[in-house]
């Protein structure tokens, strides 16, 4: 997925009870009404259930299934025995536009729109991404950030205008150093500072291999990449009549190659 085709990200974070889902539902609801595509995540605690226990599809998933799905004329939902990460769940929503995280305190290289119940929350939630402090209460909280735009959730419109125009796609968090900076994080905060461009990540710069495995992207460092791209283009050189190719695209089925 390149730059220009992946979602711009937003996290909405804070704690428990400050409001975080009245935000996210405030700015999804803006959004959407301004013609965009938006998709949503959101973390939670590791004891939270996702199915509900005596449903079917929980009682499949007790019987031993890996994975189960239940579906609709209309929806569908699919429960999965393992854990993944953001940007393959993100994946799995879709085409979408612009994606908004509900939570995920500790993902660092994405823009945060704070939601504190006090002062001195805002510290300690704030890693150098924030682009907004908001909440149904922040009107009455009196936080002297200046740096930060504090937005009441009344003024939703005024959040989706931030989103859309300081948003951009989520980096793949390999800390691989391709792009100048140490960390992504390094990189997202440089971004938002104006001081540099999203296709400076390996992920997202013109010309990059990009690796799809069972349908989802793999995040590749800049050696990886280079070795795939000249391992591929060196047998494709030997072949008549494309000595000079300017797109390449490879897929194969791994299922029962294993054993030859």
């Amino acid at each position: 997925m390149n730059v220009m085709s992946a979602p711009r990200a937003v996290a909405v974070v804070g704690f428990k009870d400050a409001g975080k889902t009245q935000v996210v539902e405030a700015v999804v609801r803006e959004l959407t009404r301004r013609g965009h595509r938006v998709g949503t995540l959101k973390h939670t605690s590791m004891d939270h259930p996702l199915d509900t226990p005596g449903k079917d599809t929980w009682r499949h998933r007790e019987a031993g299934s890996a994975a189960s799905a239940i579906l609709t004329s209309e929806e569908a939902a699919i429960f999965l025995g393992h854990p993944m990460g953001v940007a393959e769940a993100a994946e799995r929503l879709g085409p979408i536009d612009i994606l908004v995280l509900e939570g995920f305190r500790s993902l660092d290289a994405v823009p945060r729109i704070l939601i504190p119940r006090s002062p001195e929350e805002v510290e300690a939630l704030a890693n150098g991404l924030e682009i907004a402090i908001s909440g149904p209460d922040v009107e009455g909280l009196h936080i002297g950030v200046k740096s930060v735009p504090i937005i009441s959730l009344s003024r939703a419109g005024e959040l989706a205008e931030l989103i859309t125009s300081r948003a951009f796609p989520l980096l793949p968090g390999l800390n691989c150093g391709g792009c100048g900076y140490d960390r992504c994080g390094d990189l997202a905060r440089a971004v938002l500072a104006g001081e540099a461009e999203v296709g400076r990540c390996v992920a997202h710069a013109g010309g990059a291999v990009q690796l799809r495995v069972d349908g989802l992207g793999v995040a590749l460092n800049p050696f990886v990449q280079r070795v795939m791209r000249n391992v591929i283009l060196g047998v494709i050189r030997t072949l008549k009549g494309i000595e000079e190719p300017r797109r390449v695209e490879v897929a194969f089925e791994v299922a029962g190659d294993e054993h030859g």
